[in-house]
């Protein structure tokens, strides 16, 4: 989970996701509006989730 947490806070992988939303068809609005919300749970995920340490 701590993997995909981390693929989530990484701009090429939100960039990625676009692409292939685009590639299948999926108007722009949809496009924005999933990677806003993506963007939204890394965040809070960056919040609420403690470092590790070691």
């Amino acid at each position: 989970m701590k993997n995909v947490l981390a693929r989530l806070r990484e701009p090429s992988t939100w960039a990625g996701l676009a692409a292939l939303a685009a590639l299948f068809g999926a108007p722009p609005e949809h496009i924005n509006a999933v990677t806003q919300l993506g963007v939204a749970a890394a965040g809070a995920a960056a919040v609420f989730l403690p470092e590790q340490r070691g």
